[in-house]
């Protein structure tokens, strides 16, 4: 049990162990609850890939849902899924995939049985059909004339050009129409090994029989080799304004800043700092953006933390002429705790708010197996207690440092998507120094 700011942190009943193959694996026995899940995460996503890969991840991921060897047919290995109780769920991020899988406790030894089957033995045949589903996905994020227009997206070859960071996890339409099977079982052999990979099981079920099915089913996966993410060089963005003209009632706007990733003794206080910014409508970005100025619906700031680089973003959407308000305002924000460090009241607040999703942790068997698998995948502190710890001795003034730091406006990156004349593009580049 760990005490924090007053706040009792029971640590999560984790037991490591790691295969014989290389998998590393946690089991995290909750019998207070009334449902397990069984959770994989590996190295795959968009990061991992080539201009001429992009997008060959998440045709994976979507192409394991199509069929096994025990059940060639979506449908037949959907129904099998389903009457155990649950469903098969699974996204693909930049830096990793992750499959989940939340059944009845009388069930999740059979539902991790055939989650191995799902990721060691995928047919990767019949790949029409789910080109044709991804091929709409695609379609959402671009305009008639084919350009990028999610402000996500733009915003991320803005900041990363000619990196894959900067690719979309979906990767281009020519793309996707030549990958072939080949290809993604290519892409399956190098990824899908047992050193890229971390198996967590969370929630109610018995360890001994969990144990045993662990090891017949996944040690068979063969080891493979460790993957690496490509270096992020320094200064690689040049340009810091990207605009894309598209039709619609709204401009969405992000500034976006360089920062450091997650294993940087800094992510603690850019975590409090995103916290202070936008947790909760009580919070300075809701409350100045939204309820004072009335410039937005909603807006939001955070960080989005690889292992070793970020990019803390401020972003919403706007009618076309408040578009220059939206960034002097950000940017009023930016100088405000650059000027002055946030009130003890707000710090406080922030580190109550992130302890008690930490505890809360424990209530659902996704979200711990999500806290411990993602932790172990890129070597990340896994006890509550440590990440609690960290959080507790962040300051204000650690705060206004990390802003002076790495919120510096001359180093923003502006990204529009909407409808902007000459005056407003003149207006919101003059307002960012871009």
């Amino acid at each position: 049990m760990t005490a924090v700011n007053g706040e009792r942190l029971p640590e999560l009943p984790t037991e490591s162990l790691t295969l014989g193959n290389s998998l590393r694996v946690r089991l995290v026995p909750l019998p207070h609850l009334q449902s397990a899940t069984v959770s994989f995460f590996v190295r795959v996503g968009s990061r991992y890939e080539t201009a001429q890969t992009n997008g060959l991840s998440h045709f994976l991921e979507h192409m394991l849902y199509r069929g096994t060897e025990a059940h060639p047919a979506a449908h037949e290995l959907n129904l099998a899924i389903e009457r155990l109780g649950g469903t098969l769920d699974a996204a693909t991020h930049v830096d990793f995939t992750s499959y989940d899988l939340t059944l009845p406790t009388e069930t999740i030894a059979t539902g991790a049985e055939l989650l191995a089957e799902v990721l060691r033995q995928p047919l990767l045949t019949e790949l029409s059909t789910e080109k044709q589903i991804i091929r709409e996905e695609i379609l959402e994020e671009l305009n008639e004339e084919g350009n990028q227009i999610d402000i996500d997206n733009v915003s991320r070859q803005l900041l990363y050009p000619d990196h894959p960071l900067g690719f979309s996890i979906a990767g281009p339409l020519e793309n996707l129409d030549r990958f072939e099977s080949a290809d993604l079982r290519r892409h399956h052999t190098s990824h899908y090994a047992a050193r890229n990979s971390v198996l967590c099981v969370a929630g109610a079920f018995d360890p001994q029989e969990l144990e045993a099915v662990i090891h017949s089913h996944f040690e068979g996966m063969p080891t493979g080799g460790s993957i690496e993410p490509s270096i992020v060089p320094r200064d690689i963005a040049p340009a810091r304004f990207a605009y894309v003209h598209e039709h619609g009632s709204q401009t969405d706007v992000r500034l976006s800043f360089h920062t450091p990733g997650v294993a940087s003794p800094e992510a603690p206080t850019l975590l409090l700092l995103a916290r202070v910014l936008d947790d909760g409508l009580s919070t300075r970005v809701h409350r100045t953006i939204c309820e004072e100025r009335g410039l937005a619906y909603e807006a939001f700031a955070g960080n989005d933390t690889f292992e070793d680089c970020g990019v803390f973003d401020f972003g919403a959407s706007v009618e076309h002429k408040k578009a220059p308000l939206l960034v002097e305002t950000v940017l009023e924000l930016v100088d405000e705790l650059r000027r002055h460090p946030p009130t003890e009241e707000e710090v406080d607040k922030a580190k109550r708010r992130y302890l008690w999703d930490l505890r809360m942790v424990r209530d659902d068997p996704e979200d711990t197996a999500h806290f411990l698998g993602s932790s172990a995948l890129f070597g990340l502190p896994e006890r509550i207690g440590t990440m609690a710890e960290q959080v507790a001795r962040v300051t204000p003034s650690d705060i206004q440092d990390a802003v002076r730091h790495h919120l510096d406006p001359k180093d923003a990156y502006l990204t529009c998507v909407g409808v902007l004349d000459d005056a407003l593009l003149s207006d919101v580049r003059g307002l960012a120094g871009t």
